[in-house]
């Protein structure tokens, strides 16, 4: 009962701190969407070759603001090392934007946890937009900096982390995890306050079965899309239609988050997950089995693609909160969000040769199968998953 006094004021302060992450998302979105957007182009510009373009935005460390400022100057100074090193920063980007929807689910019930982190999640669509509309202006005070056009998107990228920095420094208070560790009393969790041992937890079959959707999913939608731009172009398609599949795609990712997160607290992380998976292999089959030339139809298929991954992956992160207390989810949400980034490597190398080797249909036909695998467990672990939800737990209410 000690923590009803603390409770009054964070509960309060939620729709500020939900605020603050939704701005920052936005902004930290906004300026990785540009980042990404130029970060092969001045690759090839400073080297003279494609050999390395895909290179910067697969390494990933952290600083972003640090990193903008680096690949910046890289392009000035036309030295790729340095251009390099700013990418490698950068990479933090995109996991710290990532595990904002964590921080949202932490300052909301269960009930709400799913349309919580939708929103945030949703704030990378938001940003993404944003991004290009700021381009122009972004280009003239370049001029006026003596930096060239292309290289005027990392002032984007630092001014939009740079603002969402302030943003949470200054008004993400108290921190989520800590008003958490403070609603959920120690009885309340497995191991009576304590975090239970790794291998413990990653035994749950909550945990198994949204590490499992995270990573099978991640895997999938980035394997079969990632080579999609190539097999486009391959098939005789123009740069405006390549051009409309991606943002399609990204578009399905992203603007379905707040309908998905809605959707995990009405209906149940589980449905949504098996939901997910269904429109997945939906997405897998029109585009795999759609003739090459008939571009509308692949189109549709790579949107569908991200709306079923968006299903999985707000259903997915929902569920792993739900199965962890609040002493255990920094580590937890952490190796599972490195896993899934693993996932998505794995995914693209991957992608590429199969394409390579066996073609666009094959390559949907594998993702297909792979998704077998977490549609099973889902079905197989469902009473183990309802008897670990019906533990009794204050705060999931």
């Amino acid at each position: 009962m000690t923590s009803l006094p603390f409770a009054g004021s964070p509960l309060r302060r939620r729709g500020v701190l939900m605020a603050t992450l939704f701005a920052a998302q936005v902004c930290g979105s906004t300026g990785f969407s540009m980042s990404m957007a130029v970060g092969a182009i001045m690759a090839a510009a400073i080297t003279g070759s494609n050999t390395w373009s895909g290179l910067p935005v697969g390494v990933g460390s952290s600083l972003a603001v640090v990193g903008a400022a680096l690949g910046m100057l890289g392009v000035l100074q036309q030295s790729f090392a340095l251009f390099l090193a700013g990418m490698a920063l950068f990479g933090t980007a995109n996991t710290s934007n990532l595990l904002a929807r964590y921080a949202a689910a932490d300052i909301s019930p269960g009930a709400q946890r799913g349309r919580a982190m939708g929103l945030i999640v949703w704030g990378s669509a938001v940003g993404s937009m944003v991004g290009p509309i700021l381009m122009d202006p972004a280009i003239r005070v370049g001029a006026a900096l003596g930096v060239s056009s292309v290289a005027s998107a990392f002032l984007i990228s630092i001014t939009g982390y740079a603002l969402a920095a302030i943003l949470v420094q200054a008004f993400l208070r108290p921190d989520p995890l800590a008003i958490a560790r403070r609603l959920e009393p120690a009885s309340a969790t497995p191991g009576g306050g304590r975090a239970r041992a790794t291998g413990a937890i990653l035994r749950e079959p909550r945990v198994v079965v949204a590490y499992g959707t995270l990573m099978v999913s991640q895997l999938v939608m980035i394997g079969t899309t990632s080579t999609s731009p190539l097999y486009l172009h391959d098939q005789g398609h123009g740069v405006s239609t390549i051009g409309l599949a991606v943002s399609l795609h990204l578009g399905g990712m992203y603007v379905a988050s707040p309908l998905s997160g809605w959707l995990c607290d009405r209906f149940g992380r589980l449905p949504m997950i098996g939901a997910g998976g269904i429109v997945l292999l939906l997405a897998l089959a029109l585009a795999g089995f759609a003739p090459g030339h008939a571009g509308g139809l692949v189109i549709a298929g790579l949107f569908l693609n991200g709306v079923g991954w968006n299903l999985a992956f707000v259903s997915a992160s929902a569920l792993l909160t739900d199965a962890l207390s609040p002493v255990e989810r920094a580590s937890i949400q952490g190796l599972a969000d490195l896993v899934m980034g693993l996932m998505g490597a794995v995914g693209s190398a991957l992608g590429g040769m199969v394409l390579g080797a066996w073609g666009f249909g094959i390559l949907n036909m594998l993702g297909a199968a792979m998704l077998v695998l977490p549609l099973a467990a889902s079905w197989l672990e469902r009473e183990a998953i309802a008897a670990s939800a019906a533990e009794p737990n204050p705060w999931a209410s």
